[in-house]
Parts: structure tokens; C-alpha cells; sequence
């Protein structure tokens, strides 16, 4: 045997270092990463659409509150001037049916518009919440000051030869 060969155990029968443990924490945290990370993409296309809904009815009342203003159907101007016997009561027949269909149209867009909410994600944040409390307990922190600790709020000690899932699932034990 070669002297390196002498001084370098055998790498296989020792147990894994701080090195691997912290490559399968960091594993493990990526994939908790990447759920969050798609719960969140899941929540913002749901916001996306009432968005889309109330960006659409707003477009709707503003064309028909322009067409209101304006007047330029003289048709139905017509049609009602001929029935009621004045064009002036024609003219503001048609104003007032014009103004109906965009103030019903403002009210639908307000209404969609009030279901947004841009900045509540309740599913991801109770997940991270979560999350961040199994962190802390694993790590032995909490809120409570040190002089208040029982026995029972020890930070969980790392196994050797521990499994990414076996850590993560302590984690999420001592989470509760």
C-alpha cells in the first residue's frame, strides 16, 4: 500500500460529514422550496383571473359610458323620438338606457376587482409558517427566553448516516 492510501480511511465505511449532511439539508430544502414556490404560482393565477374579470368588466363600462356621452346612435335616438313624439325625450331615453348598462357593468368590474386581494396567500404562508417552525425547533430556537426552556424544547440532534427524508421528517415531527 501506498502511503496516501495508508492515511486516507476508507471513505465508504465512515459515516457522512457536515458536508453531506448540509448538501441533504440543502436538498431537502430545495424541494420544499419548489412546493411553495408552485403553491404560489397555483394562488397568483387564481388572483389572475379575477383580475383578467374585473379589467374586462371595466373596459366594458368605460366603452359604454363613452358611447353614452357621445350619443352617436341615432337610431335608437330615432326610435325613441318617433315613440315618445319628441326628439329631445328620444335623445334622453337613449342616454339614460346607455348610462344603465354602464353603471351595471362598473358595478360588476368593482365587485371582481374587491376579490383580488394582491397581497393575501393564506395557503403558502401557512405552509412557510410552518415550515419556519420546524426550522426553529430543530435548531433549538424559540421564542421563549432561555430561562424558560423545559426539556422538551432541545433542538434536535443529527443521526449519523440520516436520510434527506428522514431528516426532513423529523423536522416535520418536532413541528407538531
Amino acid at each position: 500500500m501506498s502511503e496516501i492510501e495508508e492515511l486516507e480511511p476508507d471513505v465508504e465505511s465512515r459515516p457522512p460529514g457536515w458536508r453531506e449532511k448540509l448538501w441533504a439539508v440543502g436538498a431537502a430544502a430545495g424541494r420544499v422550496f419548489e412546493t411553495r414556490a408552485a403553491m404560489f404560482q397555483e394562488e397568483l393565477a387564481e388572483k389572475g383571473a379575477f383580475l383578467g374579470k374585473a379589467l374586462a368588466s371595466l373596459f366594458v363600462a368605460i366603452l359604454f359610458g363613452t358611447l353614452a356621452g357621445l350619443l352617436l346612435t341615432a337610431l335608437l335616438a330615432a326610435v325613441f323620438s318617433r315613440i315618445l313624439g319628441s326628439p329631445i325625450l328620444g335623445i334622453l331615453a337613449t342616454l339614460v338606457l346607455y348610462a344603465g348598462i354602464a353603471a351595471a357593468a362598473g358595478a360588476f368590474g368593482v365587485r371582481q376587482m374587491s376579490r383580488v386581494r394582491p397581497l393575501d396567500f393564506p395557503a403558502t404562508r401557512r405552509e412557510i409558517d410552518r415550515d419556519l417552525e420546524a426550522v426553529k425547533r430543530a435548531a433549538g430556537v424559540d421564542e421563549k427566553s432561555d430561562g424558560e426552556k423545559g426539556s422538551d424544547d432541545q433542538p434536535v440532534p443529527a443521526r449519523a448516516g440520516e436520510t434527506p427524508e428522514e431528516i426532513e421528517a423529523r423536522l416535520r415531527e418536532s413541528a407538531g
